[in-house]
Order: structure tokens, then sequence, then C-alpha cells
């Protein structure tokens, strides 16, 4: 009985182990401790999965929202501190105590003891959402699975993750049954106007985004994640619809202001219809609630 015991023992020793351990990124990396009771998370669409897998208290820390104008002032997102504006300093970061340090953008690591491996050497696990990974596929619907799966498992939340996979498909299989059979309508992204007119090509999410609404990325035959066009080359193109990313840093209604005003961009048939769409930033990058905003995409699309 002894032996069979110590076994026992050794196996859940073993187990518990392996829960500890993940793989991202194509890497392979180590909890401290599972499940994580003290997150940080570097931005907004992170911190939307946390709390979507119910990681509750354990979520000690929020950074860097992107379309949440009101939080920034309470400083709490959906109860959680709003700990930066931006990502936080070193010392900030490290004042939480954090386990686990989970960013949706690479941006979100920094050098030195904010880098992944910096954490890691300071007992500290990370986690990017694997549509930011090096060397990603534009399989993002895939990469949210595979974050809602290996989140859930550190959290120790798998049917939680399995629930919310199930939504995904089944919200992304109502949108392609909305989807018209007749030529897709053409859609122009425009992300920021700052410093150009600032878009996505083939490579960005928005491309598998529409595709999946029913509609085709005016700039999909760009081989590219980023591109920035010129007012001329937009008439040119001059696309069924246009698709306005609202964020605290570049508003969809100063968006809207330029396109109405601009002598050239004020000619474009979608800014004369005003078959202009307004989205929250965070609905734009790969997160938990892609398929709900693929359907309702693809129910605007179709009204149009």
């Amino acid at each position: 009985m002894k032996r069979l015991g110590g076994l026992a023992i050794a196996l859940l020793c073993s187990a518990s182990a392996l829960a500890d351990g993940y793989r991202n990124c194509q890497q392979d990396w180590q909890l401290p401790h599972a499940p994580p009771s003290r997150i940080v998370a570097l931005n907004q669409h992170a911190a939307d999965m946390l709390l979507a897998l119910g990681a509750g208290p354990a979520l000690v820390g929020v950074a860097y929202l992107d379309d949440n104008g009101a939080a920034h002032k309470q400083g709490r997102y959906f109860g959680v501190p709003v700990i930066a504006p931006r990502y936080p300093a070193s010392e900030v970061l490290y004042g939480q105590r954090p386990d686990l340090v989970v960013g949706g953008f690479a941006t979100a690591f920094g050098n030195g003891i904010t880098s992944r491996t910096g954490l890691a050497g300071n007992g500290v696990g990370s986690y990017l959402l694997e549509s930011a990974c090096a060397g990603r596929s534009l399989d993002y619907f895939g990469h949210i699975r595979t974050d809602l799966q290996t989140l859930g498992n550190l959290l120790h939340k798998p049917q939680r993750a399995r629930d919310l996979i199930e939504a995904l498909d089944a919200d992304l299989a109502s949108a392609q049954a909305l989807a018209k059979p007749a030529k897709p309508l053409s859609v122009f992204y425009l992300d920021s106007e700052v410093n150009g007119l600032d878009s996505e090509g083939r490579q960005g999410f928005v491309s598998a985004l529409l595709a999946a609404a029913g509609a085709r990325n005016l700039l999909a035959g760009i081989n590219q994640y980023r591109v920035t066009v010129s007012s001329e080359t937009l008439l040119m193109s001059d696309p069924d619809v246009i698709l306005l990313a609202d964020a605290v840093w570049s508003p969809a209604s100063r968006k809207r202001q330029l396109l109405t005003r601009d002598p050239v961009l004020s000619r474009l048939r979608a800014v004369r219809e005003n078959r202009m769409i307004d989205i929250p930033f965070t609905h734009l990058v790969p997160n938990v609630g892609s398929g709900k905003v693929v359907l309702d995409l693809a129910r605007q699309l179709k009204a149009l």
C-alpha cells in the first residue's frame, strides 16, 4: 500500500509539473505555480480574454486600454485596477507581484527585466497572444482557439475555454450563412489618420475578419501587415464601405471629420453615401469576442 501511495503522489506531482508547463510562440515556458494567482494583462484585448475565461480576482492589473476612455478616467476596467495608460514601467509592473503577465501585442514586452526571458528569470510567467507571435500563420481564428485552450488550462478553466471556442465557431457559422452569394463588398479599413491613411494588407487580421463576414479587404492584394495609402490612390479604388477604428488615440469621429471635409476623400462614394461603419479598435484585433464581431459585421454589411 505504501508503495502504491508513493506512486500516486509521484503521478500527481508529475501531472502538476505538466500543468505548469505550456507552449507559446513555438517555445516551451513554465509557470512558477498553477493556477496563477496574480495576473497582469498588458493590453485590453488580453484582459478581455482573461475575464471571459473567469480569471476573476486573480487579474490584479490591466494596462494600455485602447478604446475605453471611461475606464482610464475611473482607474478600473471591469473592477480591475488600471496600472498604466500605456505599458507600465518595470517598477510598476513588478510592484504588482505578478506570477503571470499576458500581452496582446509583441510590443507589450520590453527589453531587459520586462522581456519575456527577463520575467522568467525573475520567476514570472508570461504569455503572448498567438496572433502577435513572430512567424505566425494567418489562421487568426485558429490562434484565438489556441489562446483560449492554453490560457484556459493555465487558469484551470478548460471547460470554460471549450465553451468559448464553441461560441466562437457558432458565430462564425452564423456569419457565413448570412454572407451574400454575390460579389463581396470591398471595404477600406482606416486604422489611423494621424500619419497618413494607415490600414492593413493581406497579413492583417482585418482581411480575415472581413472575409469571414462575407466582404473583401480592399488592400488584401498587398502582402503586408501595415499599409499606408494616399488619398488619390484610395479615390481611384473607391471602396464600397469604409471601416473606421474607434480608439482613444484615434477616435472614429475624428476620422469621419477628415473624410467628410477633405477635398479628395469627400468624393469617395462610401463617404458621400455615408457607408461608413465605426468599430471599437479592440474588435479589430483577434480576441475572445471576434466571432460576435464577425457576425455583427456580416449583419451590417448585409443591410448595406
